[in-house]
């Protein structure tokens, strides 16, 4: 089959699935997904309470009270699904992660389904993956490892700030102050020895991960795994299984994504803490997320600068990051007696390069869909990052 006619032939099977509107199908699978929320007869009340400890920034008071998470969820998915969406199909290396091969997508606060709907319909217009022939490996050309460098963190007392880029001294200023947020007994080294790196694989084959489990109710043979299966992994500090269930279910049906193409999991625990299995999904993903997220961390500065250190210099060379927040004035982080914002100390780690940036962008809703309750357009900052 020529070049054309493949093209003909993926436009077809995605209008097959999407119908004359992907942003609509988008709505329909969180409105269908929500549906029980949206007969809740407390669902405004409760919304307007989720909206008073947004304003107050009492995050925990909106998450830790379970009957107000699918009413978050219905109120929120729909408009940052749509957003999550446009933003993959507009970004090659972003959908480069769907289209090469098996990878893992690491979403941190993602219990809602934004991304899960989002990631998944921008799936849907991914290339499939070309099989190849395996070549035999020759005598005396050993096969190269394929995995990434492992991480080793250790403490010690003499380093008391965080490695910039760039030489900026307001930069470089206010991450000696990030020292005092807790940076101050951190020293992040990376080696590559195969030592270290069979061992780690031997650990982590040993040791299963506690907080882990599995939200894809089929399990398909190893045999029968598509090459271009992508792994979603949801995590959050409180348990949205009660949502993220029957969401998948309804992606899966709707988006016509069975178990070979999309193979979803959650992490459940407190990101800030950085338990050994969370640690071991941030060393095998190939993107990591923070979507509307990192603000809300940020209220503990300390450990989220620790945080933060400890995320780019476990990921593998060669993984991206991505980080979606408001481009207002809650993405603010005072350092000492400046302020700035979020991304700007992100900008100067060192071992991140910058592959794509856009301080302040919109996300308009497209006027012609309908959902039972009012869409928000959204302006918010984007940073692709690689690990180098």
């Amino acid at each position: 089959m020529d070049d054309r006619k493949k093209a003909t032939a993926a436009e077809v099977d995605i209008k097959k699935v999407f119908g004359r509107s992907a942003d609509q199908l988008i709505l329909n699978v969180v409105k269908e997904s929500c549906q029980d929320a949206f007969n809740l007869p407390s669902f405004t009340e409760t919304l307007q309470t989720i909206k008073t400890h947004f304003y107050d920034r009492n995050y925990d008071a909106v998450f830790q009270n379970p009957a107000h998470l699918p009413v978050y969820s219905a109120r929120y998915a729909p408009s940052r699904a749509l957003c999550y969406y446009h933003l993959f199909l507009e970004h090659p290396v972003l959908m480069k992660t769907l289209e090469g091969g098996p990878s893992t997508i690491l979403c941190i606060g993602s219990g809602a389904g934004s991304e899960l709907v989002g990631i998944a319909a921008a799936m849907v217009h991914a290339n499939p993956v070309p099989k190849t022939k395996k070549k035999k490996a020759s005598a005396d050309k050993p096969k190269k490892d394929a995995k990434g460098s492992d991480v080793i963190l250790t403490g010690v007392e003499e380093q008391d700030s965080i490695s910039v880029k760039g030489g900026d001294p307001s930069l470089e200023r206010a991450t000696d102050e990030a020292g005092t947020l807790g940076m101050e007994n951190l020293n992040l080294s990376l080696t590559t020895t195969d030592t270290t790196l069979n061992t780690a694989d031997a650990s982590s084959a040993s040791s299963p991960i506690a907080t882990t489990t599995t939200t894809t109710t089929t399990k398909a043979k190893k045999a029968r795994i598509n090459r271009h299966q992508v792994t979603i992994v949801m995590q959050d500090y409180v348990d949205w299984s009660p949502i993220l269930g029957p969401m998948e279910t309804v992606v899966r049906a709707r988006m016509q994504l069975g178990p070979e193409r999309l193979r979803c999991e959650t992490e459940i625990g407190n990101v800030l803490d950085l338990s050994e299995g969370l640690l071991q999904r941030i060393q095998k993903a190939d993107l990591i997320t923070f979507m509307f997220v990192l603000n809300e961390l940020f209220q503990d500065k300390k450990r989220t600068m620790l945080l933060v250190a400890k995320i780019v210099a476990a990921m593998p060379a060669g993984a991206h990051m991505l980080v979606v927040d408001s481009a207002g004035s809650f993405s603010n982080l005072k350092v000492g007696e400046r302020t700035y914002m979020v991304y700007m100390l992100l900008d100067h780690l060192k071992d991140l390069e910058i592959v794509y940036q856009d301080d302040a962008t919109w996300y308009r809703c497209p006027p012609s869909v309908t959902y039972p309750l009012k869409l928000e357009n959204m302006r918010h900052f984007v940073r692709i990052y690689r690990k180098l």
